[in-house]
């Protein structure tokens, strides 16, 4: 439309820059589009003007959207971050233009922070206020990954999540959601971009999301039940990871460049990156390559274990040598269209041990287990957003494929060589299309999202001990999932009354290739929330949903000595594992309640549920002793499961500090037996602190402490002796820093640097998850500083 002004409403005048006023909280919702038709409409629900350069319209890079309560300057900080405009303040409204010199960085980041960690995307596929969510969630951004080496240790701090029962191995990193996780895999659902990942490949050898922290633009967990969107599965929860984009390697206002990245851990990782990224505003593409090393050597734990044999010490063999690879390309084309696409290979060669999580040395007969773990996703997305209330679709189509590949070679006392070589693989096609409505109807405003997902996942594995292979009774097999879903929310009184009605169909097989094994069968889960304003920041929320997870074929077709323990013995008749889970909550959320510009969050949620014919491995201990094991066993489902427990979460925070707490609580019992299931879980208690000593810096204090668990058994009986399971309670201390100075022009050390610098485990303190023995040799990692620089050039 040319160069001239744009405008909304009545005419603006131009006027001299002031400074943005905060204005006002009101209710927006602003449904994705280009960002021209998102200006249009917050400028409809706030009733004012807001002109535009007539380039900006001519932009085709959509807006995401808004949904919450804010004032119109934040509204339009966070439509408009990394865009290159800026907001000029008039009497008459708002002036939108491009910025004139490079901007504040921390302006950037500020408004970039507030638009993604405070709005769940994954519990309905909806954009949701996370203190309206009627749920438990949480939302990490990329600043939360500091200092970790995967994005399991940074998880191991979110209410309801629980790491660190491992070796520290970044390729075993032991972990749960509200109950479930590593051992039983396929009750989370783990995506990245909206890929299904297996972080125990069958193998159940590694626990690995295979993720780069430093591509993470952000990590979300809806713990429970309450995502049923996403298919069979989601008894613990979801984990979903997002890769960043060319933009967020770019310095603030630039439109190409390249960012690189040095960090070291004293308790023995390095790593380096180099990214180079183009997105010009004038221009329909976006392109970023980037590439990574890493190194994680001998670890060294919190305390000294017994490791048998008379060996008393604190380390850890083992060699970890990362390689990434990721590209992404973005076209932005007319109407509201974008497609992208990406290709992102994980590659970690390793000198591990068997069993990654547990032992912490070589085996002194096998030597080292050297392999390569290995993932390779290939993503195309398409989204169409032309700016009308019924067409906001979004495709994608995915082919990705996990695998791991290790073994040995050692000489007998006889002389003779012995070499294992065994490989797991899982391969995965899939299709997601979804697309979003926004009506009013009878008194309410509507968003609706109706969706369907397909995929065909193949497992695959080879075991050769000395030339002869081992035939698995369950693999190869072929996974066929097809799943129908629809979320619609209904805003009553101008917002006060929000209700969520959802549901999802699927239909599952299970087919073991090598023989007549199959199991099929189809699901419904529902889905009801609700959430009631009942006071100025006041809400009141409440949901109840059913989640699934259909038999795997390793469950139902397993046959044979697969392991010297257990002998298996194939069940067909297997039932589905079913939750039904009612959760109830209150949050509070409102700023400049004691000095102006502060907040104040909480949120408060307890939930209670019931698991019905969870499957577990049932040895029979009484009857006939097989050949080559110890015992039969068979997968059967077991009698219900009850869980309860809560999570206590409050935030307040100010210009320059601030403060967060949260509790939680945890308890899963077998109603056949009154023992807890499948592990017993310890309330923690912790408590983060912030404080900006200086312009563009942060300083964080973490405390996470342990308390005494309630166990049920308190013992159990091993090799003739009894064991205690842990009766301690633990507490360990991170301190970190993170530093943006301002650079002069023509720097050495680029446009932007960041600094991120700290000791996690500061006090050099064990933590042994509730469900080890006290004598457990998984105690955690040591002290460990770290120290990073990322630049952009």
């Amino acid at each position: 439309m040319g160069a001239g002004l744009v405008l909304t409403g009545s005419p603006a005048v131009a006027a001299p820059a002031v400074e943005v006023a905060q204005g006002p909280v009101q209710r927006f919702l602003v449904p994705p589009g280009t960002l021209a038709q998102a200006l249009d409409s917050l400028a409809r629900q706030a009733r004012v003007s807001i002109a535009y350069d007539g380039q900006l319209e001519a932009i085709a890079k959509p807006a995401r959207g808004l949904d919450g309560e804010f004032s119109l300057d934040e509204g339009l900080a966070m439509l408009l971050a990394g865009t290159g405009f800026e907001v000029l303040v008039v009497p008459e409204g708002r002036i939108v233009r491009r910025r004139p010199q490079v901007p504040d960085a921390a302006s950037v980041a500020a408004a970039e922070h507030a638009t993604l960690s405070e709005v769940t995307v994954l519990g309905t596929r909806l954009a949701l206020d996370v203190m309206k969510y009627p749920g438990s969630v949480a939302v990490l951004d990329d600043t939360a990954l500091d200092g970790t080496v995967n994005v399991i240790e940074a998880l191991g701090r979110v209410p309801g999540v629980a790491s660190g029962s491992d070796s520290g191995r970044s390729i075993g990193s032991q972990f749960t959601v509200r109950g479930f996780g590593y051992g039983s895999e396929y009750r989370v659902i783990v995506l990245q971009d909206g890929v299904r990942r297996s972080s125990s490949l069958y193998s159940n050898h590694v626990s690995t999301f295979r993720s780069d922290n430093d591509l993470l633009k952000r990590v979300e967990v809806v713990k429970g039940a309450s995502s049923v969107s996403h298919g069979g599965g989601a008894i613990g929860g979801v984990i979903g990871m997002t890769t960043k984009d060319a933009g967020d390697f770019l310095a603030a206002g630039e439109e190409r460049g390249v960012a690189a990245k040095l960090a070291y851990q004293t308790n023995n990782y390095r790593e380096v990156y180099l990214a180079g990224a183009l997105a010009p505003a004038d221009k329909p593409y976006e392109l970023l390559a980037y590439g990574k090393r890493g190194r994680v050597g001998d670890l060294r734990l919190s305390r000294t274990v017994d490791k048998g044999s008379g060996v008393f010490n604190r380390d850890v063999d083992n060699r970890e040598d990362l390689e990434v690879g990721f590209i992404k390309a973005a076209w932005n084309l007319p109407h509201g269209q974008r497609a992208a696409l990406s290709y992102y290979d994980f590659a970690e060669d390793t000198e591990v041990t068997w069993q990654t999580l547990f032992h912490s040395g070589y085996s002194t007969t096998t030597g080292p287990v050297r392999g390569t773990l290995r993932q390779r996703d290939m993503v195309a997305s398409y989204t169409l957003q032309p700016g009308s209330p019924w067409l906001n679709v979004s495709a994608m189509a995915y082919h990705a494929v996990g695998s791991y590949d290790r073994g040995y070679e050692y000489v007998l006392s006889s002389g003779a060589q012995r070499k294992l070589d065994y490989e797991n693989k899982d391969t995965r096609r899939g299709l997601r299309l979804n697309n979003q409505m926004y009506f009013d109807a009878l008194g309410a405003r509507h968003r609706l999202i109706v969706g369907v997902d397909y995929e065909r996942r193949n497992e695959d594995a080879s075991y050769v001990l000395d030339g002869v292979a081992t035939v698995f009774g369950s693999i190869p097999n072929t996974y066929n999932d097809l799943g129908l879903f629809l979320q619609e929310e209904a805003s009553f009184l101008d917002d006060r009354l929000v209700v969520h009605l959802g549901g999802r169909y699927d239909r599952f097989q299970r087919k073991v290739n090598a023989n007549e094994g199959e199991y099929s069968n189809s699901h419904f889960s529902p889905r009801v929330g609700v959430s009631v304003a009942v006071g100025q920041g006041w809400h009141l929320l409440g949901n109840y949903s059913e989640s699934f997870r259909a038999p795997t074929p390793h469950e139902t077709s397993s046959s044979g000595p697969l392991n010297p323990h257990y002998y298996y013995l194939p069940n067909p008749d297997l039932k589905p594992e079913t939750v039904r889970e009612f959760e109830w909550g209150v949050s509070f959320d409102r700023r400049s309640m004691f000095v102006d510009g502060d907040r104040l969050r909480m949120k408060s949620t307890y939930f209670d549920g019931t698991i019905d014919n969870l499957i577990k491995l049932q040895p029979d201990l009484a009857g006939p002793k097989p050949p080559e094991s110890n015992h039969y066993a068979t997968y059967e489902n077991v009698d219900k499961v009850e869980r309860r427990g809560y999570e206590l979460t409050t935030a307040y925070s100010t210009r320059r500090a601030g403060v967060d707490l949260s509790y939680e609580h945890l308890k899963q019992r077998d109603k056949a037996t009154g023992r807890f299931t499948p592990q017993a879980y310890a309330d923690r208690v912790r408590v983060g602190v912030h404080f900006s000593p200086f312009e563009r810096m942060r300083v964080n204090v973490d405390v996470s402490h342990w308390r005494k668990p309630d166990q049920n058994p308190e013992t159990v009986v091993s090799g003739g002796r009894t064991l205690w399971y842990v009766r301690d309670d633990f507490t360990q201390v991170n301190v970190g820093v993170r530093w943006a100075p301002r650079l002069a022009d023509g720097s050495l050390l680029g446009k932007e640097i960041e600094i991120s610098a700290g000791v996690n485990n500061l006090f050099d303190q064990p933590y042994i998850n509730a469900l080890n023995v006290e004598t457990t040799t998984r105690v955690g990692k040591g002290r460990n500083a770290y120290l990073s620089l990322t630049s952009r050039f």
